[in-house]
Order: C-alpha cells, then structure tokens, then sequence
C-alpha cells in the first residue's frame, strides 16, 4: 500500500497525468506569448495545439518521472551541501586575491581581494557540470536513455564525487 501523495492520487496520476498536464501548460503558455509568428491568436486554436503536443508527449515522458524525481531528491541534498560549503568558505573569510587593472588594460599595482568563487568562476562551473552529469546518471537517466549502466556504483557517484570535494576543499584548506 502506497503512502503519501502516491496513495491519494495513484501512481498513474505522477506517471501520466503530471507529465501531460506540464506539456499542456508548457505548449499553451509558449503558444500564447510568440504573438503573430506562425500561431494562431485564437483561444480554441491554442488550446488545440496544446492538447495535441500533450499527448503526443506524455507517453514519451512516463519512463522519465522516476528519473526527475530521483534527480531532484539528489539535487536537494547536493546544493543543500554546497550551501554549507560555501558558506564554510566565507565564514573562514578565505579570499582570492586579483591585480586591478585601469581603463587601459595596464595593471596599475594594486591588488584586489575577491570571493573565491570569483576569481575561479569557471573551475566551479566545471565541477557543478560534473555534479549534474553524476545526478542524471545516478537518478536512472542512462537507463531511461536506453544505455545500460553495468555496474551499481553509478549509484553512488553523487556521494563519493561530494565526498572527495569535501575532502579536498579540507585539504586545501588546512595546508599552508
């Protein structure tokens, strides 16, 4: 027997009925504000086109729920995790430090401290990319791809790939 929302409305109403109705939302709100670029500005007309797309799109998206649902309980722990990480970092008042440079282009000598996650904006988009690429594949998304993952350690990607930037963010941070 299914408790919570999954016993009130059915498991169909996650699998199918969500799925739809956001396509149907989707469509119909995209359709609504394109304005005359190909789409009718009638009501009816609208609404058609939505339902249509809906359910040409909701058989398409069943496999996908488990996926996006495994994937958002991952993203919760994950960013609720570099919320303290960040937050470590800044209380710790670790800083980077940056020449200033005057309208030219010429250093001028001086040196400005900026938030680390400034001044290597680009390593920590890298390192993010990598966290959502191990959530997708940990929530089931190869298989819901059609790709078979050989081995349950993708599972615990998110964890170790955590793990071993907690690890090194530590390091880092104690080393002189």
């Amino acid at each position: 027997m299914a408790t919570g929302m999954e016993g009130i409305f059915g498991e169909e109403f996650f699998t199918y009925v969500l799925p739809w109705l956001l396509t149907f939302a989707i469509v119909y709100g995209i359709t609504s504000h394109i304005g005359e670029k190909g789409i009718p500005q009638s009501k009816a007309a609208r609404t058609v086109i939505a339902l249509v797309l809906a359910f040409m799109v909701a058989p398409v998206l069943s496999p996908w729920v488990s996926v996006f649902m495994g994937m958002i309980g991952s993203l919760v722990v994950i960013i609720a995790g570099l919320l303290v990480f960040i937050v470590f970092l800044e209380i710790m008042g670790i800083k980077s430090r940056r020449p200033v440079y005057d309208e030219k282009g010429k250093p001028t000598g001086k040196v400005q401290e900026v938030s680390i996650f400034e001044s290597h904006g680009t390593a920590f988009a890298i390192i993010f990319i990598i966290i959502g690429i191990l959530v997708f594949v940990s929530s089931g998304g190869l298989n819901a791809l059609g790709w078979k993952v050989p081995f349950d350690f993708a599972y615990n990607w998110p964890l170790i790939f955590f793990l071993i930037i907690v690890a090194l963010a530590i390091w880092w941070m104690t080393s002189e």
